[in-house]
């Protein structure tokens, strides 16, 4: 065994900014958190190379004195805490001092800073050295520019990914932080290309509002709603913005936690649980939503990037949960009915029996004043089944034995024209003719695209994406696997995309939700475009298999079934449809038999 020793001071602290930068946005969001700590007003970032080359972020904050901007690049040397009780109600979105420290010992830091207008103070470090502190002259505020990250750690530098997709995590950080605080202007350019520029709004519901069209453009605005504001347990307030259904084809997910922007689990979890139970579905909707709560009930000191929290009363999610739910049902178009008191001596309404109409004439039911008698005596319920479609022909065939014994079945019926009911040795099974035929059109229609490319249908009028600047960065690593599946861009004003032409074979709602999958960072850029041209091929298939397969309440023959479902069985996945839903349900004898008090 080697010998302890202790490390030498520059490896501890290279180490230590393993914890703290990850990648150009990491230092991005430390230099715009302490630049909003300063009481800055605007802030104007600059970006060569994605942030690789250069993250230089300028505010006209508070500044410092020589004194401070030296000990600024100290580790631990931080004005936002002095006790351990400070850390237990941090109000600031910076607070261990261990950023710049962290900053400057993996790059080449130049930093230039004022208290009022002229004076000012330069101080350049290169991998912790300090190279020299000068008089410099600048308006009140602060200047911090960090060039070549990770230049004296290789192993490191080489795991930064391509330009375009460091730049997108950069913008991502300024969109955040821009929607956190919409009082604040902000300027984002790239190479001297402007990306992103907003102006100065008020803190609250409408101007969250206008920033949020600042950033993403009038269209999304018009499917929020306002979530109805709530006081929670701990003395915390919750306030914020939710999207419809449409706003599902893009994740916008963005919570706040006193103005810091957080990727916290439990309350993404929180959401999510509410959109399942709510909408019955896993498409989540739009959300900004902002949580504000005394310093003391929030720990920030979770994680090194503080991208989680913790709430110390446990009732606070529970709350949130609620909140979220009447939310999301006004999003939905739903808004609770007003309840009127019956007057005293008010009887509530009769019912009023209205028959089956000219179903009692169709079907064998028994007459309608038996069906009347059943319905008073609570044996029926208040909406009564019809059913749709029986068999034309005889009602048992026997399938053509393929596959294995288990999937010799014998045709029992169809019901509704929907579900075809098949008899097997032990169990029912209810097969779903739509997502059954689809499932078989699926393989083969992903067989041909996968020698034959689809063709392409131009537009009459481009289909217009209106788009976020990270959003229109992250499409655009995409455009020569989308050109060679049939579509094509063209850049219009900001970061606005025209979509001139889509495969043939799909639908224009289609298109655009693939799209705005793709625009909010569903895949990464590194991803082997091979694997993303087969999932665009099985997404064309899945659309032109659902749009030729047998509908819902469809009549079909007994040899229909039966060649269908010999199809089915043979097929790759014959279990669920392209799209996950299922097609097989099963019904075992013993299930049968305790449903019906046998067992």
């Amino acid at each position: 065994m080697p010998s302890i020793r202790l490390l030498k001071d520059h490896i501890v602290s290279q180490i230590a900014a393993g914890e703290v930068v990850e990648r150009p946005s990491s230092v991005l969001k430390e230099l715009v958190e302490n630049a909003l700590d300063s009481t800055a007003q605007h802030l104007r970032v600059e970006l060569e190379t994605g942030g690789k080359r250069l993250v230089e972020v300028s505010d006209d904050g508070h500044g410092m004195d020589r004194e401070d901007a030296l000990l600024a690049f100290d580790r631990h040397a931080t004005s936002k805490i002095v006790s351990f009780e400070d850390l237990q109600a941090v109000a600031t979105l910076g607070f261990r001092g261990e950023a710049l420290a962290s900053i400057a010992a993996v790059s080449k830091v130049d930093l230039v800073t004022a208290e009022s207008d002229g004076e000012a103070w330069r101080v350049r470090i290169d991998g912790e050295r300090i190279l020299g502190v000068e008089p410099a002259s600048r308006s009140r505020g602060t200047t911090i520019a960090v060039r070549s990250l990770f230049f004296n750690v290789p192993a490191r530098r080489k795991f930064l990914k391509r330009t375009t997709t460091e730049l997108r995590r950069c913008v991502e950080v300024v969109q955040g932080y821009a929607l956190a605080r919409p009082e604040v202007g902000f300027e984002l350019r790239h190479e001297g290309r402007a990306l992103l520029r907003t102006e100065a709004t008020s803190f609250g519901v409408e101007g969250l509002r206008e920033r949020i069209q600042q950033i993403f453009g009038r269209d999304l605005t018009g499917h929020l709603v306002e979530i109805p504001s709530s006081d929670l347990a701990g003395g915390g307030l919750a306030f914020g913005l939710l999207g419809d259904r449409d706003t599902a084809r893009g994740r916008r997910i963005f919570v706040f936690v006193n103005r810091r922007l957080i990727r916290d689990r439990a309350v993404l979890a929180t959401f999510y649980r509410a959109v399942r139970e709510q909408w019955k579905s896993d498409d989540f909707p739009a959300l900004f939503l902002f949580l504000e709560l005394p310093a003391e009930e929030v720990d920030v000191n979770v994680h090194p990037q503080k991208v989680e929290v913790r709430f110390r009363d446990p009732r606070f999610l529970s709350g949130l949960s609620e909140m979220l739910a009447t939310g999301l049902a006004r999003a939905r178009g739903e808004e609770p009915a007003p309840l009127r008191e019956l007057q005293a001596g008010t009887s509530p309404p009769a019912l009023a029996w209205t028959g089956l109409g000219r179903s009692e004439d169709r079907h064998s039911w028994g007459r309608s004043e038996e069906v009347r008698e059943s319905f008073d005596s609570g044996a029926a319920g208040a909406k009564l089944a019809e059913p749709s479609y029986a068999l034309s022909s005889q009602s048992s065939v026997r399938l053509s034995g393929r596959g294995s014994s288990e999937r010799s079945l014998r045709l029992l019926g169809q019901y509704k024209g929907t579900l075809m009911l098949f008899e097997g040795s032990d169990a029912l099974y209810l097969i779903d003719q739509h997502v059954a035929h689809e499932r078989v059109l699926f393989e083969r229609i992903r067989s041909r695209l996968a020698s034959d490319l689809p063709q392409s249908q131009t537009l009459l009028e481009p289909l217009v994406l209106s788009l976020s600047a990270a959003e229109s960065l992250c499409l655009h690593q995409w455009v020569p696997v989308l050109e060679d599946c049939g579509f094509s861009m063209v850049e219009m004003a900001g970061s606005t995309l025209g979509i001139a032409s889509i495969p043939a074979e799909l639908r224009i709602e289609e298109a655009e939700r693939l799209m705005r999958r793709l625009a909010t960072g569903e895949r990464e850029a590194e991803e082997d475009g091979g694997a993303l041209k087969r999932s665009l091929l099985e997404t064309l298939a899945a659309s032109m298999s659902c749009r030729a397969a047998v509908k819902m309440h469809h009549p079909l023959s007994p040899r229909e079934m039966e060649e269908l479902v010999a199809e089915l069985f043979v097929a790759e996945q014959p279990y669920a449809c392209p799209h996950g839903r299922p097609i097989v349900l099963k019904m075992d004898d013993r299930d049968l038999e305790r449903r019906f008090g046998r067992s």
